[in-house]
């Protein structure tokens, strides 16, 4: 091979199609699992809330952006179920992939998009949070869209140029509108447009414009009731991060151990490019430097939170890397480095996927349980969401969510408790760990009100409402 460089004879596209595909392939086993995330049963039971009728902030708990929701929901009104709400997040997924290979070949070349798709499909981050009921996925997918358009901007003129440049702000909005992460897409949209060649002005101003338009729009869920909405909003993540013990050590470990092959590589590429004054990875590098910074900062970290990291992650690699395939050696050896970062998570989803795909015993028996002792229509209070819904059963919007950070923040008490209870009629409870307890004075107030007619397995008590006097 000459020092000319090598290039795959097949298009890129080609390839990146037929990746999409795999991921496509290996996503699917996986839609129709059991539960992978508290958060699916309160997401689930907000979708049921909204299909019968309740608002947002109005009478259904909502500590996510509204565009989640409403991105999704078309998905539930045609199967109302959880498998439809997951297929909704992969094809936020698959776009998000599909941006991918833009922004890259725009960025660099053809070759640099395809290298950015294969990472991004084979981090399992990027993979497990495709397929399953979370804003995160669908908000970084919708991040790197906004990305793509203002590159694709960059290189139009006329009404073109300014189209793409709004349709990219208004990308930002509602990557920012599914979950507040997506913000973080604002900086490489900063860098690549102060560097824009000309009309730098015309294009952050309808970069701006498209922004404000979609905040606007997407907010508006939250006029009717915007104090409920700032306590949802705000308050449910702020003072739990204000008590959380973590530190940004604490945090970089998180990181380390769940994006380390794919940093490693990226850090690779980010020093040749470095090295070789390649202004093109710029943009994508300062995109990750932010994410790192929000993710260290992030206060209580979930891993899920660290899927923000794998787009430009990838992006960085393949900026860097394919301009240093200038040999028969060191493309051997990129191409080894690639090969074994991708299989490195093709292994951990390989065990994940065996892992989900098995059947939860306890949760199959709350289910039954749930269905055999109540008739549709009933309303429950439980802090174990995913199996009231999986029984077909309700829950009321003001408590589908009562996870630990939203009693922590003090937005679940008794007294909401019992204003659903009266409101909705409530006649049973299913109470299947920890969190329903951590709610003050919660044993005192079930116990005036209920009482236990099943126990289940583990620590799992189904109670039923006290007949009247």
């Amino acid at each position: 091979m000459s020092e000319m460089g090598w290039r795959p004879r097949a298009p890129a596209w080609a390839a990146a199609v037929l990746v999409g595909i795999g991921f496509l392939a290996a996503e699917a086993i996986v839609l129709g699992a059991r539960i992978r995330d508290f958060d699916e049963g309160v997401y689930w039971q907000s979708f049921r809330a909204l299909s019968r009728g309740e608002t947002l902030f109005r009478s259904i708990f909502t500590p996510t952006p509204p565009a989640f929701y409403y991105t999704l929901l078309p998905f539930y009104r045609v199967v109302p179920s959880l498998t439809s709400l997951r297929l909704g997040v992969l094809v936020f997924g698959v776009i998000g992939l599909a941006a991918t290979f833009v922004a890259g070949r725009l960025l660099a070349d053809n070759l640099a998009g395809l290298l950015a798709v294969i990472l991004a499909a084979t981090s399992p981050l990027y993979l497990t949070e495709s397929a399953v009921l979370l804003a995160d996925g669908p908000a970084v997918a919708t991040s790197v869209v906004a990305v793509a358009l203002i590159l694709l901007a960059l290189r139009r003129e006329g009404r073109a140029r300014d189209g793409l440049a709004m349709a990219a702000g208004l990308a930002l909005a509602v990557s920012a509108g599914i979950k507040l992460l997506g913000i973080v897409a604002a900086v490489p949209l900063l860098i690549l447009l102060l560097d824009a060649p000309r009309a730098r002005g015309r294009l952050v101003l309808f970069t701006i414009a498209g922004g404000l338009l979609g905040t606007v729009v997407l907010m508006l869920p939250a006029l009717g009731a915007p104090g409920a909405a700032f306590d949802e909003l705000v308050l449910s993540h702020l003072r739990p991060g204000q008590a959380a013990t973590t530190s940004p050590v604490d945090n970089l470990v998180v990181f380390l151990r769940g994006q380390a092959p794919l940093a490693a590589l990226a850090a690779l590429g980010a020093a040749i490019a470095l090295r070789r004054r390649d202004v093109r990875v710029v943009a994508p590098l300062a995109w990750t430097a932010a994410s790192l910074a929000a993710v260290l900062l992030y206060r209580p970290l979930f891993p899920h939170h660290l899927v923000m990291l794998t787009p430009p992650l990838a992006l960085v690699a393949a900026v860097g890397l394919v301009p240093a395939l200038t040999s028969r050696a060191k493309t051997l050896a990129i191409v080894g480095l690639v090969l074994a970062t991708a299989g490195a998570g093709a292994l951990i989803v390989t065990d994940a996927t065996r892992r989900v795909l098995a059947p939860d015993l306890h949760d199959t028996e709350m289910t039954a349980a749930v269905r055999a002792v109540s008739r549709p229509g009933e309303f429950w209070i439980s802090d174990n969401p995913y199996a009231v819904a999986a029984a077909d059963r309700d829950i009321p919007g003001p408590l589908v969510d009562t996870s630990r950070q939203r009693t922590a923040a003090g937005l679940l008490t008794t007294a909401d408790l019992e204003a659903a209870r009266a409101r909705y009629d409530i006649r049973w409870i299913l109470a299947d760990s920890f969190r329903l307890d951590k709610v003050p004075g919660f044993r005192v107030w079930r116990d005036a009100h209920f009482h236990a007619v099943q126990n289940l397995g583990g620590e799992a008590v189904i109670y039923e409402a006290n007949l009247p006097p």
